[in-house]
């Protein structure tokens, strides 16, 4: 009856050596045709990859320079506005300031001419 375990038994490792050795065969040519499908493909897909990021991370390097050039013409502008402010106050200080003292230089010659006359016209009645 040992005998006939033993049979069994060995029949059934040889029909499982004889299913897996093909199985085995199979995976081994599927896994190297994997591969190079995977070399031929994807790395060139990879390596173009590769190449796009850094022309990616070259472009936004060049994005962060335009932004600060930005921020800083915008600023300049912001100094020039409010420069620009400071001189128009100055300019209309000094305009109101001259036609102040315009205006207190005609009365003054107003009033100096008025005298003047009034007090010739009273000499002469004096005489």
């Amino acid at each position: 009856m040992n005998n006939i375990w033993l049979i069994i038994i060995a029949v059934a490792l040889g029909a499982i050596a004889a299913y897996l050795i093909p199985l085995l065969l199979e995976l081994r040519r599927t896994v190297e045709a994997l591969r190079c499908t995977i070399e031929r493909n994807l790395n060139p897909a990879l390596d173009e990859l590769q190449k796009n990021l850094r022309t990616l991370n070259g472009v936004t390097v060049n994005v962060e320079q335009v932004t600060e050039d930005a921020k800083l013409l915008s600023r300049a502008i912001g100094d020039i506005g409010r420069s620009l402010s400071a001189v128009n106050t100055i300019v209309t200080s000094a305009g109101a300031s001259a036609l102040i003292s315009v205006m207190s230089l005609r009365t003054g010659v107003a009033a100096a001419l008025g005298f003047v006359l009034t007090n010739l016209l009273r000499r002469g009645d004096r005489r």
